[in-house]
């Protein structure tokens, strides 16, 4: 019986360790930023493709197109990707990406 008593208070133990490691390093990975790029988009369908593709690309945690400001807005984990990933990605598509500044 005090067999089972310390392997279970050893157990919760690990398990709240990992679990307090698990949160900290969460934290130090999430790191959101945001870049607006200027792309030559014609129409509804050219926004629909970038829509439909960009949040698939690693690191996209939001999005928005607009066809009337030619402007392409994404939020994304620093973590994951970077600006030049995120142009090659919009490039991929068949557009050249600008960084506004």
């Amino acid at each position: 019986m005090r067999r089972i008593l310390v392997l279970a208070v050893v157990a919760i133990m690990a398990l709240f360790a990992y679990g307090n490691a698990d949160a900290q390093n969460k934290k130090q990975s999430s790191v959101t930023k945001e870049i607006s790029f200027d792309v030559a988009l014609h129409c509804q369908n050219c926004v629909k493709k970038v829509e439909a593709n960009l949040p698939f690309e690693k690191g996209v945690k939001d999005l928005k197109v607009s066809l009337d400001t030619h402007t392409v807005w994404i939020q994304y984990d620093a973590a994951k990707t970077d600006v030049e990933k995120l142009k090659t990605a919009i490039k991929k598509l068949g557009y050249e990406a600008k960084e506004k500044k």
